[in-house]
């Protein structure tokens, strides 16, 4: 099969930027340079806006940044969001990349344009003041590769595909997971969900700031599922006014500040010159609690955390966006650091580290530590006694640990599929370079799947598909 690969230029391969028409004004779906997850194939949000400008695509053309830093960053997608014949825009910092008929695969081109050589040609190609480079197009379409023909193609994108599906199928079910823990976390601690539902039950009287919620917890009727008798016990069935937060909160909870429940910035040793696991600014999620891309580095200062703790960005505008996880990597016992930027949190007691990492995404919370950023505009940071100056109203250590009893498996299984989307992704990216070189050959590529990654499925599929 390898006989059968060809040195061709990419414009004999490519479509780059095809022509598209949209009149002026009208309201289109819009995918913004933002939007895009680096090497990640899919788009995850777009926005509807009036069409005045910007590169125009269709499902099928990949979309690859042409503008330091972006490109390096490794921004670029496979369009999948339009209805059949309808077009889009986006930045005019996009390129467009679409599949000539009987020539070339939509799928073997997003993987080609993530391929480090074709990105190195793109990158080293760039012009312009320091900054604002871009991509010298013409570069690029003159840009000779050796490529496999169409049904080899075909098999090559089947392949990474499949791992990609799986990589996608894990972070769906670690949002899935998240957003779970976080809506017990609100339920209980935030709308007191559970304490209504025993008022109600008991014929309590409910705080006229409250009855809009219990008329909800009402309307749901069956679909209110009650808590199991043991959990649902723990709980009080009346409320009572708290003078620190000026509302009614369960009678019997204790109103405390956040820092007499968690521990900020503990203590933690680790010697200058010491090799130890890092973790940068650029690797805490905006949304859920898996950090990623964590290195081995010299330590010469920064914040030192262990397994367990909570990771918190403290500068904006890092914390308005969302900075924070969870410090699942390391060993009992092991030290990492990371950005002097970060606060780091510990619990205290019965407080575990999955009610600090609801609470930190907790949009209340996450309002009062913006409010409380004091310094010079673009340097603001949060400071200590935002923890101080925060209460909350919390329950026994009894209802706590059950809590976390409760919700740890989640987490337990988030930092699970996570290190299976690491041991997948290593193995995509190792593929990928092969498998577009033709390094290795499909019937290799079968191999591996089954014994590196143990990917017997995948492995099926892609000698299914091959064999059509």
């Amino acid at each position: 099969m390898g006989s059968e690969w060809k040195e061709i230029s990419l414009q004999t391969f490519i479509n780059f930027n095809p022509k598209e028409s949209i009149p002026k004004g009208m309201l289109k779906k819009k995918v913004s340079m933002d939007a895009l997850i680096p090497f990640n194939k899919k788009i995850p949000s777009y926005s509807n806006e009036r069409y005045y400008g910007g590169a125009k695509f269709r499902n099928g053309d990949v979309i690859m940044a042409r503008i330091t830093p972006s490109l390096e960053n490794g921004k670029t997608a496979l369009v999948n969001i339009f209805e059949k014949d309808e077009t889009g825009f986006g930045s005019t910092e996009f390129i467009v990349l679409r599949a000539k008929e009987g020539v070339s695969n939509k799928d073997f081109i997003f993987y080609l344009s993530t391929y480090r050589l074709f990105r190195n040609i793109a990158i080293h190609s760039m012009t312009g003041s320091s900054g604002r480079q871009r991509v010298q197009l013409d570069v690029l379409k003159r840009s000779i590769f050796k490529l496999p023909p169409l049904p080899e193609q075909k098999v090559i994108a089947h392949i990474l595909g499949t791992l990609d599906e799986k990589i996608e199928l894990n972070r769906r079910m670690n949002a899935t997971l998240e957003q779970m823990a976080q809506a017990m976390f609100k339920s209980w601690f935030v709308d007191f969900d559970p304490v209504i539902d025993k008022a109600l039950a008991a014929g309590n009287s409910i705080p006229e700031p409250l009855q809009n919620r219990a008329e909800k917890r009402k309307a749901l009727g069956d679909k209110r599922k009650p808590l199991p008798e043991d959990i649902q016990k723990l709980f009080p069935d009346a409320f009572e006014f708290s003078e620190e937060l000026d509302k009614w909160v369960p009678k019997g909870w204790e109103v405390k500040p956040v820092d007499k429940m968690i521990q900020i910035n503990p203590r933690v040793t680790l010697r200058k010159e010491t090799i130890a696991p890092f973790v940068d600014m650029k690797a805490l999620p905006t949304s859920g609690y898996s950090v990623s891309n964590v290195i081995s580095k010299e330590y010469k200062g920064g914040a030192k955390f262990e397994k367990d703790d909570v990771l918190l960005a403290r500068i904006t505008p890092c914390l308005e966006n969302g900075k924070a996880g969870v410090v699942d990597f390391l060993n009992e016992g092991e030290v990492g650091f990371g950005s002097t930027e970060f606060i780091i949190l510990r619990g205290k007691e019965a407080v575990k580290t999955p009610f600090i990492a609801c609470l930190i995404r907790d949009s209340k919370f996450r309002k009062h530590a913006t409010q409380s950023m004091v310094g010079s505009s673009g340097r603001q940071r949060v400071q200590n006694a935002c923890f101080s100056s925060y209460y909350l109203a919390t329950p026994d250590d009894v209802l706590l640990n059950n809590f976390d009893r409760l919700i740890s498996s989640n987490f337990k299984t988030i930092t699970q599929n996570k290190e299976e989307i690491n041991t997948i992704t290593n193995l995509r990216d190792t593929l990928l370079p092969k498998l577009i070189s033709g390094e290795i050959r499909i019937p290799e590529a079968h191999y591996i799947l089954r014994t590196e990654a143990n990917l017997n499925m995948a492995a099926e599929e892609a000698i299914t598909f091959t064999r059509k």
